[in-house]
C-alpha cells in the first residue's frame, strides 16, 4: 500500500476539485503549522467524502460534525492531506482502526 505525497488542502471555494480517489480508501489530515494530526477517515468514495469536510456553502453532504468541519475551514491554509487507495471498505476500515489506535488525532472518531 502506498500513500500519496502530502498535498495542500484546497481553498474552500475549490473543495469540489479536491484530488482524491473516487474509490475505496483512507484519508489523513495534518496541520503542518502546529504539527498536529487532525483526523483520519475512510470511504468507498474518498473524493466525495473529503468534499464533506468543509461546511456549507463550500462542502457537500450533511455531516453532523460542526466542530470538525469548522476546524478544517478555519485552518485549511495550514492543512495538508494524503490518501491511500484500498481494495475495498474492509481494508480501509482495518487501516483506519490501526491509525486511530495511536490516539494522536485531534478528532479521533
Amino acid at each position: 500500500m502506498n500513500w500519496t505525497d502530502w498535498i495542500p488542502f484546497p481553498e474552500p471555494n475549490q473543495i469540489r476539485r479536491i484530488l482524491a480517489p473516487k474509490g475505496s480508501g483512507v484519508y489523513e489530515l495534518m496541520n503542518q503549522t502546529t504539527d498536529e494530526w487532525v483526523l483520519v477517515g475512510i470511504s468507498i468514495n474518498v473524493r466525495k467524502r473529503m468534499k464533506s469536510l468543509m461546511p456549507s456553502p463550500y462542502g457537500v453532504g450533511r455531516r453532523n460534525n460542526y466542530k470538525k468541519r469548522q476546524y478544517v475551514l478555519d485552518n485549511y491554509c495550514d492543512i495538508v492531506y494524503r490518501t491511500l487507495s484500498t481494495r475495498d471498505r474492509q481494508e480501509a476500515e482495518d487501516v483506519e482502526k490501526t491509525m486511530l489506535s495511536s490516539g494522536k488525532y485531534i478528532y479521533n472518531t
